[in-house]
């Protein structure tokens, strides 16, 4: 069975074009990435680069300071970001969220016809990521998907959902799960879609709390926290 970086590599990252990129992008390249070398191999020619290394960064500091409970993605499309995630931490539980049809219409504004993202399925994440027992795919709407998992712990959560409810129900539940030291991650919060509605979930959910946003100069806009102690 080929390894989670394996399929990482294949299936995402040509060799092809990843010989004919690396010389016009390796100036932008960290020189001494935290995390696994050959993992950062793997994403020195992806577009957004910046967000994996921040990813990555979190993740083995998630590791390295041995802060307990599973990884979680909400928001996983075709599964690229939750292969990479799965790579990195692959003792860990991986939580991936989505309802692998596309938006609720429940979320969208009424009369939108939002198609993007349907273009997935159960079956082809599970099979980017790896078949592997520590990969837990749970299919359906948030915030439905949420229950269960009440007494989970949550090291790192990176919430990618675009619309502005189901931010903020996944917010309300995994920030009280989340250890001090551990991540919350952002996706588009510095975004305009729906309105800015990742931004505005965001500071909103966080204008009583003692930790700050820290924005990311990526393609989309990512924001992310460290739970105080």
């Amino acid at each position: 069975m080929a390894r989670p970086l394996d399929r990482l590599r294949a299936e995402t990252f040509p060799a092809v074009r990843g010989r004919a990129l690396r010389p016009l992008v390796r100036h932008r390249e960290m020189q001494f990435p935290t995390f696994p070398r050959e993992i950062h191999e793997s994403i020195a020619t992806m577009q957004d680069y910046f967000r994996y290394a921040t990813l990555g960064l979190a993740v083995q500091r998630v590791l390295d300071e041995r802060i307990p409970g599973a990884l979680a993605e909400l928001g996983v499309w075709r599964g690229v970001t939750s292969a990479f995630l799965h790579a990195l931490a692959t003792e860990r539980t991986l939580y991936l969220f989505d309802t692998f049809a596309g938006f609720p219409e429940v979320d969208l504004p009424a009369g939108a016809d939002d198609r993007r993202f349907r273009d997935t399925s159960e079956e082809a994440v599970r099979t980017r990521v790896g078949r592997s027992d520590k990969v837990v795919l749970r299919p359906g709407y948030v915030p439905e998907t949420l229950v269960g998992l009440e007494e989970e712990q949550f090291a790192f959560v990176l919430l990618d959902l675009d619309l502005y409810d189901p931010t903020l129900a996944s917010l309300e539940f995994f920030y009280p799960r989340i250890p001090p030291g551990g991540y919350l991650v952002m996706h588009d919060y510095n975004n305009p879609e729906s309105e800015w509605a990742c931004k505005r979930a965001f500071d909103a959910f966080l204008a009583d709390k003692p930790e700050s946003v820290v924005e990311i100069g990526d393609m989309w806009g990512t924001a992310l926290i460290r739970r105080a102690g």
